[in-house]
């Protein structure tokens, strides 16, 4: 989920707060409105804080710089950085719930040192009144990109989005050009040969899973965005007491996230055990296979998608945990069919455990 500018002044979320709920947690009734604003975003997190008291759990202005296996146990090292003092401590599990979008993926593009203009990831994009009057290109073609675009057309000069395939959402009064070939002083240069002058170029590329606070012997590496191994997305096949919560993508963030933590502490409590090593890895080089086959490179390997239904009913036959309502997964699958012509006016209504409507 990420909030977004649909008009001025106002963020709304780009995912519908149905989407946005933890089991058996929902949203004030009083909330007539499907995307929702950042407020009210902050608010539903720090409710189910207060719920479940916890606040006292939490440690601020602290970090994680090591995390390193001791046997059977962690030793984890956080510094404070308010004192600048570090700690470390002893724990029988670890969980790694570090987000999905806080490290960009930045591209590597021959000429990017002799660009004058301004350059940076949609990271770091805040409002419209840097691209006043300006040319701007957008590389990349997927939400943020078609997003940000939407955002700052009205204000730039000319808007450019540069994608090597035709985009799944349209972008109206977007010029749409194909792959960046290389940039030079005043702009890119485009695999088409095109050229094009800018005073912004700006890389909706995406973002990349990063743990440097993992040590070698953790036995996680990570390639082109694809971590491995773990079992489900979750379970350090290596180290099984070292969990990863939320890496899937296009998924209902809050519905995934709080099904995987049910489901490592289901494991931690004894309620099943893992498969055979070379059976979880076969499972795994099954998936490799499948994307060769789909000619997919690796960083598609936790994109769930439309196959959150059986990924979510595989964790919660294996583990014996509670599942979701059906009615959750419906507006997911609806949400994800609808990406082309959904609109943030929309609003679901959930009529019972299965049904919603849509006004």
């Amino acid at each position: 989920m990420r909030c977004l500018r649909a008009d001025w002044g106002v963020w709304r979320t780009n995912v519908p707060k149905e989407m946005m709920e933890f089991l058996n947690f929902r949203h004030s009734s009083d909330i007539n409105e499907s995307y929702i604003t950042q407020p009210l975003v902050l608010k539903y997190l720090r409710d189910f804080a207060d719920k479940f008291d916890l606040e006292k759990h939490i440690q601020y202005y602290s970090y994680v710089t090591k995390v390193e296996p001791h046997d059977d146990r962690w030793t984890v090292t956080v510094r404070d950085v308010k004192r600048k003092e570090e700690r470390s401590e002893c724990y029988d599990a670890v969980f790694i719930c570090n987000g999905s979008f806080a490290h960009p993926r930045m591209p590597e593009v021959k000429g990017e040192k002799l660009f004058k203009g301004l350059l940076f990831h949609s990271c770091d994009y805040r409002s419209t009144t840097l691209f006043v009057n300006k040319r701007v290109l957008v590389v990349g073609g997927s939400f943020s990109a078609v997003d940000i675009s939407r955002l700052i057309i009205p204000v730039a000069q000319k808007v450019y989005i540069s994608h090597p395939k035709p985009l799944l959402i349209n972008v109206e009064n977007a010029i749409l050009k194909p792959g960046v070939k290389e940039l030079n002083e005043g702009g890119a240069v485009f695999i088409d040969g095109s050229k094009e002058d800018f005073d912004i170029i700006m890389y909706c590329t995406g973002y990349k899973h990063f743990y440097p606070f993992l040590t070698k012997e953790c036995g996680i590496t990570v390639e082109d965005s694809c971590v491995q191994y773990l079992y489900k997305h979750v379970i350090n096949i290596e180290r099984p007491t070292l969990f990863f919560i939320g890496i899937p993508t296009l998924v209902g963030a809050y519905i995934n996230s709080d099904l995987q933590a049910r489901f490592a502490v289901a494991f931690l409590d004894g309620k099943f055990n893992l498969p055979p090593k070379d059976v979880m890895l076969k499972e795994i080089q099954d998936h490799f296979k499948d994307l060769e086959h789909k000619n997919l490179p690796l960083r598609y390997f936790h994109n769930i998608g439309l196959e959150l239904r059986a990924y979510m009913s595989d964790l919660c036959q294996i583990s014996g945990i509670e599942p979701f309502p059906e009615v959750k997964i419906r507006i997911h699958e609806h949400v994800i069919n609808t990406l082309v012509t959904c609109k943030r006016n929309t609003k679901y209504v959930i009529i019972d455990e299965e049904q919603f409507v849509e006004v």
